[in-house]
């Protein structure tokens, strides 16, 4: 019996100013109407019941995973939740550990949830091929032949060529290699026996814990004390942090490589998310809203309605949003990465959140802040309503926009409409709720001397905060 594990926990910070540590790539509509992870869940209809599909993410992500999966039929019980992010080894191990618990027998797909891959029908017979490998108790991982000498990816090497069950060949896999240095990666592009890492998996789930007993038996003795998800947050803390190509791929004598028949690339940088795009005779990606002037290899990404224009400028990524601007060269896209972690040193809010930030119950977007006031878009979905609370630091003044507003008020529930308003004094115990089917928008002013998110003492809260 197949499962599916889709490794959604990571922050994506090479994506930045479009990814945020509270809304990381994954999550993003990157291209089409579906998000990478939706797009990750689609490539496995056919493959996997939606039953058997399980998503590892970090505990603030749940809300988002559950909101992102809800169309699939994908149950809650199957996002498993890490305190703290420990890489990739620890987040298969339990969840082979816990699906081997419920099917000794079974057999795990492992996909990151945010790579972009073409020609599904191809996806699907590259699988089963490999699901036909590592029925003979091989780790199979799916290699990419290198279409360029890149330094983004890891590499495989591969040495013989073997035959497994149903006549699927695989090649036996000679070592994993780090990210290489430009030479490296030229030397690599030449020889036929090196392939991209994927970072696609498939192996039985018993036969992995087996190899983590061997190299990794720090880990294994942890697993071994997780029986349920309950286990989960007592557990954690004692696991180190470790990959699962460091920690497995690296040592184990069981690899096998079935190359992929399918177009393939882990959006790793703001480079590779250019190749994608169609361009124009200069080289250049642009939308209705960018102006581009005697420039060449321009890469244009913007989120609203400003208009961005270049003069005279070549091999350069600009990617705007409403409260950062990246404009980097081509050639060091994965330098984002090095920039985001300066953003954290200087604990510069643009590194963790977009003005608009996605919440259980809807959205917030900030319009304006100042001192001693702040300004915000509240938008409330369909019969959801906000933890009752109150504040020590601020009053609050809401005008109801669209909709109607169900306001809960020192125990007293009022009924607020469009272009009317309520105002809520400073220490007073409060809810907002939406009771209608359309959508509720509210402009918020908030006054006071200290207007930050933490200053909410909660008493009821349907998300359990």
């Amino acid at each position: 019996m197949n499962y599916a594990v889709i490794l959604a926990g990571g922050v994506g910070s090479r994506f930045w100013p479009f990814s945020r540590e509270l809304e990381p790539k994954q999550f993003m509509k990157v291209i089409g109407e579906d998000s990478l992870l939706q797009a990750t869940i689609q490539r496995l209809k056919g493959v996997v019941e939606p039953a058997h599909i399980y998503i590892v993410t970090n505990n603030i992500y749940f809300y988002e995973v559950k909101a992102q999966v809800a169309e699939f039929g994908i149950p809650d019980r199957n996002i498993i939740l890490e305190p703290q992010g420990k890489n990739t080894a620890p987040a298969i191990g339990l969840c082979a550990r816990l699906i081997s618990r419920i099917d000794k027998d079974a057999l795990l797909l492992i996909l990151p949830s945010d790579h972009y891959i073409k020609k599904a029908g191809n996806f699907k017979k590259t699988i089963k091929n490999a699901v036909a490998c590592a029925k003979r108790d091989l780790l199979v991982t799916i290699g990419i032949k290198p279409a360029a000498a890149s330094t983004g990816y890891g590499y495989i090497k591969v040495s013989t060529k073997a035959k497994a069950a149903e006549s699927v060949e695989y090649f036996a896999v000679e070592k994993f290699l780090e990210k290489p240095g430009l030479n490296k990666a030229r030397k690599y592009f030449k020889d036929e026996h090196f392939y991209w890492n994927s970072g696609i998996f498939i192996w039985r789930a018993q036969i992995f814990l087996d190899e983590v007993r061997k190299y990794l038996p720090k880990l294994h003795a942890s697993l071994k004390l997780v029986n349920s998800v309950n286990d989960i947050p007592r557990i954690w803390p004692r696991i180190e942090a470790i990959s699962v190509d460091y920690g497995i791929m690296e040592h184990s004598k069981r690899i096998a490589l079935i190359p992929a028949d399918f177009y393939w690339t882990d959006l790793g940088s703001w480079e590779a998310l250019a190749e994608i795009f169609p361009k124009d005779k200069k080289g250049n990606i642009a939308n209705n809203n960018t102006l581009t002037l005697d420039s060449r290899g321009v890469c244009v990404f913007a989120r609203g309605n400003r208009l961005v224009s270049t003069i005279g400028i070549k091999d350069t990524i600009i990617a705007d949003t409403p409260d950062a601007l990246l404009v980097c060269d081509r050639n060091k896209t994965q330098d984002v990465k090095r920039l985001v972690e300066k953003l954290k040193s200087l604990n510069r809010k643009e590194r963790q959140a977009h003005l608009t930030e996605r919440r259980p119950w809807g959205s917030f977007t900030v319009l304006q802040q100042g001192i001693g006031f702040k300004i915000k878009l509240i938008e409330l979905t369909s019969k959801k309503r906000l933890s009752l609370q109150r504040h020590k630091s601020r009053a609050e003044h809401w005008v109801v926009v669209s909709g109607m507003a169900k306001i809960t008020s020192d125990g007293k529930e009022s009924f607020v409409r469009s272009n009317e308003s309520v105002y809520i004094p400073k220490g007073k115990k409060h809810r907002l709720e939406n009771p209608l089917r359309m959508p509720l928008k509210i402009v918020e002013v908030q006054t006071g001397m200290y207007l930050e998110e933490d200053d909410i003492e909660r008493f009821e809260d349907d998300f359990t905060r």
